[in-house]
């Protein structure tokens, strides 16, 4: 009996999330990557707004397979705080 293993949340990469967080974030405000450090205030990025953070965690949401809480999403400031919140909700969910 084969099984098929394939790579899950516990295996991702703080560095890869980080990655995509910043280029989902960059695409949803129209922005450049590079005008995103892993420490900028989302709503301080030219071209931010509630519903586009909105976006960004949603696009997040479905890249990964997790679900946040929404006191938790209402507590992210930064992409880097945004990464953790995902590494933490996928090793909760595995």
């Amino acid at each position: 009996m084969s099984q098929q293993i394939s790579p899950g949340p516990a295996s991702l990469e703080e560095s890869a999330v980080l990655e995509e967080v910043l280029a989902q974030t960059a695409k949803e405000l129209g922005i450049g990557v590079g005008e995103i450090a892993e420490d900028s205030v989302l709503k301080q990025l030219p071209g931010a707004d509630s519903v586009r953070l909105l976006r960004v965690v949603a696009q997040i949401e479905r890249v990964y397979d997790v679900e946040f809480e929404d006191e938790a999403i209402f507590d992210v400031g930064t992409p880097r705080q945004l990464t953790d919140l995902v590494l933490a909700q996928a090793r909760a969910e595995a």
